[in-house]
């Protein structure tokens, strides 16, 4: 690579992308690989399609997948969602990871939105199909043949690409769970269909006794209506689960959720400006829920992002099993 894509790599994967040393923002409740429960996962919008690459070279995009496979390792990770991913860095990514042995190596599942995503050709000029993936950690811990892609309601304005539910049952320390990812539509009317059907697509799992972990870039923010399906507190709720960062009371807000409360539907932001140009705002909008039965001792940072890697905070969470 020319001098200026050296610098800004090592800038992006050595000192500033998703901290593979593990370092993170100054936060309050910084969870740190040293002190995060056992049970690890990373929901990421990796922007895949439209957060162009410096470069569309082969030593670009393996910097790029390196610096994702260090957070994944920094935080020994088992379970990983990746949303608006392309399916030739979906490609690069299964290789880097299911090339290694024993627990080091991951199981992975594809799911595509859209069959042709014109700026996917940054990855694969032929394949430019446009997507979701779970990763999971072990080789062979997907459970073979639970694989499976739900298509989601669409409001009347639908946009191009489809929103889809990617599930696979996986091991997940000495349990099998339930994994799904999703990325909702941004608008309204789409969200307040698609999350409750979400909601009601993995209720089935959890309602088989299974632990489900739900992950994804939901494009709502924690207290709105829509929402109510998905969590298990706070007014209105009717869901059962719980969120990874719920517990951060640096994000709680005054009205709704007083420091002498235990949990919050709040949480750092995972979108905003540091993020993205075309993002004009601070928000959470990306989640990690698990199943309330199964899962104790949530917790949830989001970690800062270099401009022009994603639009999106990587979101990384951690529990205990409850049992």
């Amino acid at each position: 690579m020319r001098a200026s894509f050296r610098a800004l790599f090592a800038a992006l994967f050595s000192i500033g992308l998703l901290l593979g040393a593990g370092t993170g923002s100054a936060q309050a409740d910084e969870v740190t690989p040293q002190t995060a429960p056992e049970l690890r996962f990373v929901s990421y919008n990796v922007c895949g399609a439209k957060c162009p690459l410096p470069e569309a070279t082969d030593a670009v995009r393996s910097a790029w997948v390196t610096g994702l496979v260090r957070e994944i390792d920094a935080w020994d990770t088992d379970l990983i969602m990746l949303q608006e991913l392309c399916y030739g860095q979906w490609r690069l990514i299964r290789d880097a990871l299911a090339g290694r042995t024993g627990e080091d190596s991951y199981d992975t599942v594809w799911g595509a939105s859209l069959a042709s995503a014109s700026d996917c050709d940054q990855w694969d000029p032929v394949d430019r199909r446009f997507g979701l993936a779970i990763f999971s950690k072990g080789a062979g811990s997907i459970v073979e043949g639970t694989r499976s892609v739900t298509f989601l309601p669409e409001a009347p304005a639908k946009d191009t690409e489809d929103r889809i539910l990617l599930c696979a049952r996986a091991q997940l320390d000495a349990r099998v769970a339930r994994a799904c990812n999703t990325h909702i539509d941004p608008s309204d009317a789409a969200t307040a269909l698609q999350v409750p059907e979400v909601a009601k697509l993995v209720e089935a799992g959890r309602q088989a006794g299974e632990p489900v972990v739900l992950a994804g870039d939901f494009n709502q923010v924690p207290g709105h209506a829509d929402m109510n399906t998905l969590y298990n507190h706070g007014t209105g709720s009717t869901g059962r689960f719980q969120e990874v960062d719920e517990n951060d009371k640096e994000h709680f807000t005054a009205v709704d959720c007083p420091q002498t409360e235990a949990r919050c539907r709040s949480g750092e932001a995972t979108a905003s400006p540091t993020c993205s140009s075309h993002t004009t705002g601070a928000a959470k909008i990306d989640y990690v829920f698990l199943s309330y039965e199964w899962f104790k001792t949530v917790r949830g940072d989001a970690l800062p992002c270099p401009p022009g890697m994603s639009d999106h905070h990587p979101l990384r969470g951690a529990a205990a099993w409850e049992q």
